[in-house]
C-alpha cells in the first residue's frame, strides 16, 4: 500500500501548567487523535496544540500489516517535526525576533525530548526555562510585584543571554551606589552618579513604571504551529511507506 497522505488539522489553545516547550503526540496505538500540547508558566515558553486527523478512519481501510506500521511511523513523523520545529525556532525565528548577541544561546536553550512507538509523544521545549522569553511571544501588561516595576534604560547592557547582569540589577544598584529620584517631567527612576567634578552627572539606570506594556515581538506559537502542522504532514506518507518496506525484507 503507498503511503497514505493525512491531512492533520492544528489548533492553538490558551496556557496549560507544565514544563514549557511544544508537545507533539499522545493518544494510545490506533487512537484517533495525536495530540501536541504545550504551554506557558514560570518555567518558560510553550505551546498547547492539538493535531487531529482521519488517522481513525485510515487504521479502518488498511490491512493488518499496516496497522502493525501506524505506531512507528507515526512516532517517526512526530520525531520529524519536533526537530523541524526545533530548526525553525532556533535558525529563523529567534534571529528574526531579537538582537542577538550570543549566536548559540538558542540552540543551548531549546531541545527535543523524542517519542516511540509506545510513547507517542515528541517535545520541544526551553531547557532553561526563561520566564521572560514568555512575555516575549505573548506581550501583554506586566503589573508589578511591588510599588513599581523597573524598566531597564539604555544605560543597562545585557549579557549574551540577554539577562540583566546581577550587579546591575535594581536591587543590587540600590544597594551600591544608586537611589531612586524623580525627573524634572515627573518621571519616577533609579539612578547613580557618575563621573567627577565637572564632568559629574546623573545617570538613569531604570524607569519605575507602575505597569509595563510588553510588545509582542517572538514568534515562537505561530511559527511553532505552521512548522508542526506542516512537517508532520509531509513526513508521515514517507515514514509509513518507510516502515512498510523495512518490515517486508
Amino acid at each position: 500500500m503507498a503511503g497514505p497522505a493525512i491531512p492533520f488539522l492544528v489548533r492553538t489553545f490558551g496556557k496549560q501548567i507544565f514544563r514549557s516547550g511544544l508537545q507533539f503526540g499522545g493518544g494510545g496505538t490506533g487512537s484517533a487523535l495525536f495530540g501536541a500540547f504545550a504551554g506557558s508558566n514560570r518555567n518558560g515558553i510553550g505551546l498547547n496544540i492539538t493535531v487531529g486527523s482521519n488517522i481513525g478512519q485510515l487504521a479502518r481501510t488498511i490491512d493488518a500489516f499496516g496497522k502493525q506500521q501506524l505506531p512507528f511511523a507515526t512516532s517517526q513523523a512526530l520525531n520529524d517535526a519536533a526537530f523541524a520545529t526545533r530548526k525553525q525556532i532556533v535558525e529563523r525565528t529567534y534571529p528574526q525576533s531579537f538582537d542577538v548577541k550570543n549566536k548559540r544561546f538558542a540552540a543551548t536553550m531549546y531541545r527535543v525530548d523524542k517519542s516511540n512507538k509506545r510513547n507517542l509523544t515528541a517535545r520541544v521545549y526551553d531547557r532553561l526555562g526563561r520566564d521572560y522569553m514568555v512575555n516575549q511571544a505573548e506581550g501583554g501588561v506586566k503589573r508589578p510585584r511591588g510599588n513599581n516595576i523597573a524598566i531597564p534604560s539604555r544605560a543597562i547592557k545585557r549579557t549574551a543571554s540577554g539577562k540583566v547582569p546581577k550587579a546591575k540589577q535594581p536591587r543590587n544598584v540600590l544597594n551600591a551606589r544608586g537611589y531612586k529620584t524623580k525627573l524634572r517631567s515627573g518621571q519616577d527612576v533609579i539612578a547613580q552618579q557618575t563621573g567627577r567634578g565637572a564632568a559629574k552627572r546623573q545617570q538613569v539606570l531604570y524607569l519605575l513604571e507602575q505597569r509595563a506594556y510588553i510588545p509582542k515581538r517572538f514568534r515562537f506559537y505561530e511559527d511553532g504551529q505552521r512548522t508542526a502542522q506542516r512537517s508532520f504532514n509531509r513526513a508521515f506518507a514517507t515514514r509509513f511507506r518507510e516502515a512498510q518496506r523495512t518490515s517486508k525484507r
